[in-house]
């Protein structure tokens, strides 16, 4: 059974991590996925590796780009039933620690780029007839990861706008849903890149000894993209066509209990 078959799709930060296991496994379900990332290389190997799947040059922080995605697809497929959400950036930073700099940054990709994302997706899925938007936050975004703070406020704004979406979708019978996914630890190569430059702020930040952050804590459980992109198949299908405004937790618990270790 191909879940999502037949339907056009978009995942932003689509050439690793998530957004790569996101595009595969709705690809393999049946969905046209359009890959859209700035990692031209990547996001043409993976678009070519999995089949059933397009790369696009897309840099969600520009509007410009984001009228010229949403074109192409329409006028090539005639129709948009998906977006994915899923391109992010993380900084260091604790709220004595964060620049301005880091902060805007991290603002700029994973806010902006989502609310742009559906500000020029939901037009087109009016036209198709309905559709599904899936924005990628975090666990940081109900808890608190305070040497993580900017990046917790940048999805703590994307879990609330997604809400707003929501709301606007159904007071005015869209058929449009728009749902978000919190995932806490994924082993990507966005996680692992933040080993060097977590070591090189500590000595700057204010961690208690026991903190679970220190370089020789015992290292928590984490998460694969494809627990995460199971549930992203999830919410494009069908299957979840009375959930929208929602929210999944994929922690293992570590957003309500202590982290649990290997």
């Amino acid at each position: 059974m191909q879940r999502v078959n037949g339907k056009v799709v978009i995942v932003t930060g689509g050439a690793s991590g998530i957004g790569e296991a996101d595009v595969r496994l709705l690809a393999e379900q049946g969905a046209r996925v359009i890959l859209a990332d700035v990692e031209e290389e990547k996001g043409r190997a993976v678009a070519q590796r999995t089949g059933n799947a397009e790369f696009v040059r897309h840099d969600v922080s520009s509007e410009a780009d984001w009228e010229d995605l949403i074109a192409r697809v329409v006028a090539r497929y005639g129709r948009l039933d998906g977006l994915v959400n899923n391109a992010g950036i993380i900084r260091v930073g604790d709220p004595c620690t964060i620049t301005l700099d880091a902060l805007r940054a991290m603002m700029t990709v994973n806010l902006e780029g989502t609310v742009l994302g559906c500000k020029h997706a939901i037009p087109a899925m009016i036209d198709s007839g309905g559709g599904s938007i899936v924005n990628i936050a975090s666990i940081g975004a109900v808890s608190g990861l305070y040497f993580y703070g900017g990046y917790c406020a940048s999805k703590g704004a994307v879990a609330s706008y997604t809400r707003s979406v929501a709301a606007y979708c159904a007071v005015n019978k869209l058929g449009i849903r728009c749902n978000t996914v919190l995932p806490g630890g994924v082993d990507t190569p966005l996680v692992s890149g933040l080993e060097a430059e977590m070591a090189a702020q500590m000595p700057g930040m204010r961690i208690p000894p026991s903190a679970p952050v220190q370089p020789d804590a015992p290292q928590m459980r984490s998460a694969v993209p494809e627990d995460i992109a199971n549930a992203v198949v999830y919410l494009i299908s069908d299957e979840s066509s009375f959930m929208s405004g929602g929210e999944i937790r994929i922690d293992n618990c570590a957003s309500i209990i202590a982290a649990v270790v290997e």
